[in-house]
């Protein structure tokens, strides 16, 4: 007998008539409880309790998706191949070409040799590359694999376990021995059919972004762009997701539909057509999400049953997991379901989906049209993937509303315009509606720079820690339900109780224990040092060096993302050598800053990229401050009740302005101190700076040391080392650099002073932590703590 479920009682009743979904959340917790125990039982007790809620018949087919995707949990397990990332011992192998991806830095040969997939940069222009299919005898330069030293940056072997990739290196030489027939090799000749296509008509970086857009190579739009999207908020538009699906297959109905086909037919075709676009475009998890939605509400169609948006998602998600369960761990896959399900949520509850008296007034109808429902819809995308991207990037977009109303119609308009081009012979035709693409293409590029530039493009949310998260998320999907179903509310209720007293403790704690930290950066032969104090404000001194990469956005952005730091509250830069402000312009457009703080005689330096960030700092309003010797910032700790007042405090010890030196000579010293603790940062302070320091009643004693110039010979006089007296000391040098920092001078003074130092060449970053008694230091490589 069939258990009924009261709609204004039950939790579960919103998952009734949605088995798809039901079965997606059952399948989702035992492929989490393998690798997150915790929070897969937590989601299957969830599962197990809305199943007994259900009607014996769908309880049985619950039971059949548990089960088959027990067995496919085993079956990966069992069957599936160890897969490793290791660098090749040989750098001569041999394999067939799975598929070639077109990069600005050459065209990337993705390589299978007895199952083990490679990655192989062809970057030799004379010499055409292999096509998919080819079998090939290579020799391979191999890239070595190494760790992050920086939270928050890109980890090449996450990145390669991703991909799938054993390991990855430049292509110097190969020689096909045979070649046979894949269907990669025909849609790969397909995407540069359709770059031809484009190219005539319109420049590099326009033709690069309608391949992207249309067949999901991304290898032609420009890199300075690509971030552009990504810091507003629009990156999901580069990548063909259901936006692109959903856009094609109008086109595509509409199209079909003007032979005067049959609606059952049309429809039939179109599905053909889309299930081919898959493996066209790489077969990305949003791509394939998207037509298998399409594909199962059409399916509905065929058979006049209306297939609801919920429960087909829930079906094309199952299907892909099951599929692959690696799957549920893509973030590119999180974030493509939970947009997808907010937004179709969200149109139920739509404010604006109702008939009212105002809309008789054409005026309201375009503003609820243009304004009002995209306003509402990106903000339904926005909260649900909220707490992915938190999680993954720790960065939300303020602005990618504006986005949506303005940028993403332009990028529709533009993808029409270029596939009716494919669509019509007639040339003069074809080039009248590439041209206007492009002009569609390159108006949203204008503005989506336009966007970007504002420092609050982006900002930092989080980290927080996962439980934290899972809160939000369960908050989340309960205020759809709040007003309709009861026990939603006293369910919302508990749940906001419980968050608000974590939130209270967890302020508390922060008083109780307060602590400032300093991060010294990985930055190569260059410096770049965070403070972190205990009132949460944040100071970067110097910036690092511009190489291939700015530093701002390859290093100092990501860990502040990482650490949570919303604002900057003063860039210092020592002095203006190139491999202390090199993304000093960068981080000034990129990244919230208050105040920019320099020496009097720096600020008069003629270095152009040097006045190029100072003129940044002035456009986007940041405070220019010189500083000198005697400045003093001072902050109160934040303390907890009746707590002694104490405080933290940055001093500056040299330059003195009142006469311009050699630039190293000149560079900012600090000295930071709180919670009894210190550190002396340097610069490339030389020995003449020293002395100068030396002959004031100064008193330099301090716990670290942060050497000067990389440790030079030119710095560190033993005196000045006498003096700081420091407990450990480190020095920022790039690995194998070319003026062999540090001096074996400077470390054999070091050690006869018997003061331990480590370098960020072996070790990586420092973090080193200061509390009430005592303080501890860690590296990000070899993970050695201090003391």
């Amino acid at each position: 007998m069939n258990k009924k479920i009261n709609v204004n009682e039950s939790l579960f009743y919103p998952f009734l008539k949605r088995q798809a979904l039901s079965a997606f959340i059952g399948v989702s917790a035992l492929f989490i409880t393998e690798q997150y125990p915790l929070y897969g039982i937590s989601i299957g007790i969830f599962f197990l309790i809305m199943v007994l809620q259900f009607p014996r018949s769908i309880q049985k087919m619950m039971l059949f998706f548990f089960v088959m995707a027990f067995i496919v949990l085993l079956g990966h397990r069992t069957f599936a191949e160890p897969f490793s990332i290791e660098e090749p011992s040989k750098n001569k192998g041999k394999g067939i070409v799975e598929t070639l991806l077109p990069r600005s830095s050459g065209i990337a040969v993705i390589v299978n040799e007895k199952g083990k997939r490679f990655r192989l940069t062809h970057k030799n222009k004379e010499v055409s590359a292999p096509l998919p299919g080819d079998s090939i005898v290579f020799e391979a330069k191999w890239y070595p694999v190494i760790p992050p030293t920086i939270p928050g940056t890109f980890n090449t072997e996450s990145w390669l376990k991703s991909q799938k990739f054993a390991a990855y290196g430049e292509l110097k030489a190969f020689t096909i021995t045979k070649s046979k027939w894949i269907p990669e090799r025909d849609f790969y000749a397909f995407r540069l059919w359709l770059l031809s296509k484009f190219t005539p008509y319109a420049s590099p970086a326009e033709s690069g972004l309608l391949l992207g857009l249309l067949a999901g190579d991304r290898s032609g739009i420009p890199e300075a762009l690509q971030n552009d999207f990504r810091r507003t908020g629009l990156v999901h538009v580069l990548a063909i997701s259901g936006f692109h699906v959903v856009l094609l297959s109008e086109i595509l109905l509409l199209i079909l539909k003007a032979f005067r086909l049959p609606h059952t037919i049309a429809n039939i075709v179109a599905m053909i057509l889309l299930l081919v676009y898959v493996p066209v475009t790489g077969g990305s998890s949003p791509v394939s999400r998207s037509v298998l939605m399409f594909v199962v509400i059409q399916s509905g169609t065929l058979f006049q049953k209306k297939a609801d948006s919920l429960n087909s998602l829930g079906f094309a998600l199952l299907l892909l997991v099951l599929y692959n369960p690696e799957e549920l761990w893509n973030p590119g896959f999180q974030l493509s379901a939970a947009a997808t399900a907010g937004i179709i949520i969200g149109q139920k509850c739509n404010p604006f989906s109702k008939k009212k008296k105002e809309e008789k007034l054409p005026i309201f109808n375009t503003l609820k049209e243009y304004i009002l429902e995209p306003s509402y819809i990106t903000l339904c995308a926005t909260l649900s993937t909220a707490p992915f991207l938190i999680y993954h990037f720790q960065s939300l977009s303020p602005v990618a509303w504006l986005g949506n109303l303005f940028i993403v119609p332009l990028v529709s308009f533009g993808m029409q315009a270029g596939l009716f081009a494919l669509l019509v012979p007639i040339p003069f035709v074809e080039a009248s509606l590439v041209e206007s693409a492009a002009f569609f293409l390159r108006l949203a590029s204008y503005l989506t720079n336009m966007l970007s530039d504002s420092p609050e493009a982006s900002l930092t949310v989080g980290p927080y820690p996962t439980p934290f998260l899972w809160i939000f998320t369960i908050l989340l999907i309960l205020i759809p339900v709040f007003f309709k179903i009861k026990s939603a509310r006293r369910c919302f209720l508990s749940i906001f109780f419980l968050a608000g007293v974590l939130f209270i403790i967890s302020s508390i704690t922060d008083k109780l224990t307060p602590s400032w930290k300093v991060t010294i950066l990985d930055a190569g032969q260059a410096d770049c040092i965070v403070i972190q104090s205990p009132a949460k404000r944040t100071y970067v001194i110097d910036t690092g060096v511009e190489k291939k990469r700015n530093p701002a956005t390859e290093k100092i952005i990501p860990y502040l993302r990482n650490q949570g730091v919303q604002t900057i509250e003063a860039v210092i830069i020592t002095h203006a050598d190139a491999d202390h402000f090199g993304g000093a312009a960068v981080l000034f457009k990129s990244f919230p800053v208050k105040a920019l703080w320099l020496s009097e005689c720096s600020r008069v330096e003629l270095k152009p990229t040097w006045q190029k960030a100072i003129s940044t700092a002035l456009d986007k309003g940041i405070l220019v401050k010189d500083i000198k010797r005697g400045d003093l910032i001072r902050e109160e700790i934040p303390r907890f009740l009746f707590n002694p007042v104490s405080y933290f405090e940055i001093k500056v010890l040299h330059p003195n302005p009142l006469q311009c030196k050699e630039t190293n000579t000149e560079s900012i010293t600090l000295q930071v101190k709180g919670l009894g603790h210190s550190i002396l940062l340097t610069g490339d302070l030389t020995l003449e700076g020293e002395k100068e320091i030396l002959n004031t009643d100064i008193s330099l004693q301090s716990d670290i040391l942060k050497v000067g110039h990389h440790g030079s010979k030119t710095s560190s006089h033993v005196d000045f080392l006498k003096a700081v007296n420091p407990k450990y000391a480190f020095i920022s040098a790039g690995k194998n650099n070319r003026f062999r920092h540090p001096s074996p001078i400077v470390t054999q003074r070091l050690k006869e002073l018997k003061i331990p130092f480590k370098n960020t060449a072996q070790a990586g970053s420092f973090f080193i932590d200061f509390k009430e008694n005592s303080y501890t230091i860690e590296s990000s490589l070899n993970k050695i703590t201090y003391p």
